[in-house]
């Protein structure tokens, strides 16, 4: 190979690169929803502080003066948690990981699978489409689809 061949391969990869970092949005800020621009799955929806860190994102939601946190690994790593009522506690598995210009978190446990979609919109809002595949429960093989839109506050 050639210098000017190594050279412009090197320059490819570096440009390709920036081009996929661009693709990514920053939904770091806080956000809140729009009623009017949602479907069922708004009510009761609380106003969300985001922050990124590297491969985390850590979403903040407060409702009635109670807060709660939630970390997303964005690389697709898996993580397990104990889920539900003290006496009848499930395993429920979250992976989150970029898809193109969107962070897909599926959210997996015996009775259900919830797939979230998030992305940035021309005008600027965040929309999250929602799935919701009911595995268990008298709710067992329905699925329920819709989607939330927040504007960003801050």
């Amino acid at each position: 190979m050639t210098k000017r061949t190594i050279l412009s391969a090197a320059l490819a990869a570096a440009l390709m690169a920036g081009v996929s970092a661009q693709d990514k949005p920053n939904f770091a800020g806080t956000w809140r929803v729009d009623p009017e621009r949602s479907d069922q799955f708004s009510a009761g929806a609380a106003a969300q502080t985001i922050t990124v860190e590297g491969n985390k994102m850590t979403i903040n939601r407060t409702v009635a003066g109670n807060s709660q946190s939630t970390v997303l690994l964005l690389d697709g790593t898996p993580e397990k948690k104990m889920v539900g009522p003290a006496d009848k506690q499930q395993e429920a598995t979250t992976i989150t990981k970029w898809e193109g210009n969107a962070v897909v978190t599926t959210f997996t446990s015996p009775t259900m699978k919830r797939i979230d979609k998030r992305f940035i919109q021309e005008d600027g809002t965040m929309k999250i489409d929602i799935s919701i595949d009911w595995l268990g429960g008298p709710r067992a093989g329905t699925t329920e689809k819709g989607w939330q839109v927040f504007t960003k506050v801050k």
